[in-house]
């Protein structure tokens, strides 16, 4: 039985999907964290909770002026940056009921009203309405 020897372009190709696989494990894990910077079970080991847990509401998408094309402007971006945008299926407009960029943790608002905004995993531009499969609920009381 003779195995595929793999070709130099396929261990490059296969060697960045991996560290981008690890950039955005790392980044999620340390978002995941309290405030603090302590993880969510340090802090609750250390005080008793009180509060319930919060319920996440579905928002609605933010109305914009945004074209759904107005954020595709990818230069400047290296080939990395531009593949985790394609690993982690990213869209200009979200065909998820409740589930926008702008209504995501790392979600990060834009400047200047009227532009697109940031994401704390994904380079470049984001438009308000969009969504990518690293999307999480922004806990309450957050904006």
């Amino acid at each position: 039985m003779k195995t595929k020897k793999q070709t130099r372009k396929e261990f490059l190709t296969d060697a960045s999907k991996l560290s981008a696989a690890v950039l955005v494990g790392t980044t999620w894990f340390s978002a995941c964290s309290s405030p603090s910077g302590q993880s969510e079970s340090a802090a609750t080991a250390e005080e008793p909770a009180t509060e319930p847990e919060p319920t996440m509401e579905a928002k609605e998408p933010v109305p914009t002026q945004l074209e759904a094309n107005a954020c595709d402007d990818l230069s400047g971006l290296t080939e990395q940056e531009i593949a985790m945008r394609e690993q982690l299926n990213y869209v200009a407009q979200s065909e998820k009921e409740g589930q926008v960029c702008t209504n995501c943790r790392f979600w990060q608002p834009a400047e200047q009203e009227g532009t697109c905004g940031g994401c704390q995993l994904i380079k470049g531009p984001i438009h308000p309405n969009g969504w990518c499969a690293s999307w999480v609920a922004m806990p309450d009381g957050a904006s």
